[in-house]
C-alpha cells in the first residue's frame, strides 16, 4: 500500500510522462530517494517505466540504487531491454549479493554475455555468490568485510578504519588468523573505551555467532533476529571467514519468506509473481491442485450428509446450524494450525513433544468450545421457547434435546478442529513435507468432512 508521499510522487510522474515534459519529470525525480521511485515504478505501464529508467539510467549509481529498491521482476525486466554493457555497468554499482539475485533471472546466455562486460573484482565476486545455492547465506552475503589479525592494537585498528573503503559494515571488526579462520569479534563502541595500546585479543569476544556459508537464509533471519545482531559472520567448512550477512539483506528474507508461508498457507505457492501482474492461466495452473482437494472434501461432505439424510427428513431445523457449527470448528482449527506452522517456522515448536502442543490446544479448544457451545445452546433454547424459530418436522422432539445436539455439535466441532489443525501440521514437517504448503487445504477440508460427521453422529444418537 503507498503513502500519500509515493501516491502524491506517482501521480506527478505519470502527468509528465504522459505529456512528455522530459525536465520536468527530471526536475521530480532529482529529489526522490532512490527507495521511493523504485516502489513507485511496480504502479507504471511498461512505457512509463522505460521513460523514467531511460532519464537516470546514465547516473549509474543512483540507478543501480533505484532497481535494488524496485520489484526483482521489474528490475530484471527493464535490465533485460539494455545492452550488456549498459547493464553490467549498472549492476556494478550494486553489492555482489543483489547483482547475483538479480543475475540469477536472467537466461544462461544473457547472464554470460554481462558477465563478461564487468570488470575482473565485481565479476569474480558475483560469480562466487552464484556457485552458492539460491536462498542460502553464501548466496546473500557480502564479501566486504573488517579483519584484523588479533596482535593488532586499537590504535592501528583506528587508522586502518580510516583508511578502509568499500566496507559496508563498521559496527563490527572480525579478527581472524593468517588463514583467514575466524578468532573473535569486537565492537566499534569497545575500541573507543579501551587504551590504544590494548590488542584486539585482549578485548575480542571470541565465542562468535556463525552460520556456514550453505545455511538456509530463513535459519539466518532467525539466528540474526535472536541474538539482536546487525551483521553475522559467514564461514566455510573449515571456519574460514567468507564474509558477512547485514540485518538490511535479513530484513528483506523476512519479508519474502513470510509472503511465500503466507502464499502457501493459502494453497498458491509460487504465484509471487502472479499476484498483481500475469496471466490468468498462469494462476489456475499455479491454485488449481489445492482447491482440488477441497473439491473432493466437499463432494465427501455432500456424500456424509446423504448418509444422514433419515435425521434431515425427521429434524428439518438441524440443516439450518450447519454453517455455526462447520464455522466455529473452521476457524478454531485454522487459528491451531496457523499458531503451530508458526511455531515450527520459528522453531520455538519441538516435533518431538507433539503430545504436549497437542494438549495446550485441546485446553484452549476446550475452554472456548464449552463458551459457545453453551451459549448456542442457550440461544436456540430461547428461540424455540419464544417461536422465533419453529422446527417443522414429523418427528418431535423436545427443544432441550434439539439445542442440547446443536451446542454439542459446535463443541465436538471446535475440538476435533482444534486436533486436526494441532496435528496435521506436525505430522507434515516429520514426514518432511512443508507444512505451510500442505497444511490448509488439508485442514479445511478435513474438519469441513469430520465437522459435520460428529454433528450428525450427535444428532442420531441423541434425537432417532
Amino acid at each position: 500500500m503507498l503513502s500519500n508521499k509515493s501516491r502524491m510522487l506517482l501521480q506527478s510522474i505519470k502527468i509528465f510522462a504522459g505529456r512528455a515534459s522530459d525536465q520536468k519529470l527530471m526536475k521530480i525525480i532529482d529529489k526522490v530517494h532512490p527507495a521511493d521511485l523504485g516502489l513507485v515504478l511496480g504502479h507504471l505501464k511498461k512505457s512509463e517505466v522505460i521513460k523514467v529508467f531511460s532519464l537516470i539510467q546514465d547516473n549509474l549509481e543512483y540507478a543501480g540504487e533505484v532497481l535494488k529498491e524496485a520489484e526483482l521482476e521489474i528490475t530484471v525486466e527493464i535490465l533485460e531491454g539494455l545492452d550488456p554493457k549498459v547493464s553490467s555497468k549498472i549492476l556494478q554499482e550494486m553489492y555482489s549479493d543483489d547483482a547475483a539475485q538479480i543475475l540469477d533471472k536472467f537466461s544462461d546466455e544473457l547472464r554470460d554475455a554481462i558477465l563478461k562486460e564487468m570488470e575482473e573484482t565485481e565479476q569474480r565476486d558475483v560469480e562466487e555468490r552464484l556457485d552458492y545455492d539460491d536462498e542460502t547465506a553464501g548466496r546473500i552475503m557480502v564479501p566486504d568485510f573488517f579483519a584484523l589479525p588479533p596482535d593488532t592494537t586499537v590504535k592501528d585498528t583506528i587508522k586502518s578504519l580510516q583508511k578502509a573503503e568499500d566496507i559496508e559494515v563498521f559496527y563490527y571488526i572480525y579478527v581472524t588468523s593468517e588463514d583467514g579462520q575466524l578468532a573473535g569479534v569486537t565492537s566499534l563502541r569497545q575500541l573507543l573505551l579501551v587504551n590504544p595500546e590494548t590488542k584486539l585479543r585482549d578485548i575480542m569476544e571470541s565465542e562468535v555467532i556463525v552460520v556456514n556459508a550453505n545455511t538456509d537464509q530463513e535459519d539466518v533471519a532467525r539466528m540474526v533476529a535472536r541474538y539482536n545482531l546487525l551483521a553475522i559472520p559467514v564461514v566455510d567448512d573449515l571456519g574460514r571467514m567468507q564474509g558477512i550477512v547485514t540485518v538490511d539483506d535479513i530484513i528483506d528474507v523476512i519479508k519474502d519468506e513470510a509472503t511465500e508461508d503466507m502464499l502457501k498457507m493459502a494453497g498458491a505457492a509460487g504465484a509471487e509473481e502472479y499476484i498483481v501482474s500475469g496471466s490468468i492461466f498462469a494462476n489456475v495452473r499455479i491454485r488449481w491442485p489445492w482447491l482440488l482437494a477441497s473439491w473432493f472434501g466437499g463432494m465427501f461432505a455432500f456424500y456424509i450428509t446423504g448418509h444422514f439424510e433419515d435425521a434431515l427428513s425427521k429434524i428439518v431445523l438441524l440443516a439450518g446450524f450447519i454453517p455455526i457449527v462447520m464455522g466455529m470448528g473452521g476457524n478454531i482449527g485454522t487459528q491451531s494450525s496457523i499458531l503451530v506452522v508458526r511455531g515450527l517456522a520459528t522453531r520455538l515448536i519441538d516435533t518431538n513433544e507433539i503430545w504436549s502442543v497437542v494438549s495446550r490446544e485441546l485446553r484452549v479448544a476446550l475452554t472456548l468450545g464449552l463458551m459457545y457451545g453453551t451459549l448456542l445452546a442457550i440461544a436456540v433454547l430461547v428461540l424455540l421457547k419464544t417461536g422465533i424459530i419453529v422446527g417443522s418436522s414429523e418427528f418431535i422432539v423436545s427443544e432441550v434435546r434439539l439445542a442440547s445436539v446443536v451446542g454439542l455439535g459446535v463443541f465436538s466441532s471446535m475440538m476435533v478442529a482444534a486436533i486436526i489443525g494441532t496435528i496435521c501440521p506436525i505430522l507434515l514437517d516429520r514426514m518432511r513435507i512443508d507444512p505451510a504448503i500442505a497444511t490448509g487445504p488439508l485442514v479445511t477440508t478435513s474438519i469441513d468432512v469430520f465437522g459435520i460427521l460428529v454433528y450428525f453422529s450427535i444428532a442420531t444418537w441423541l434425537l432417532l
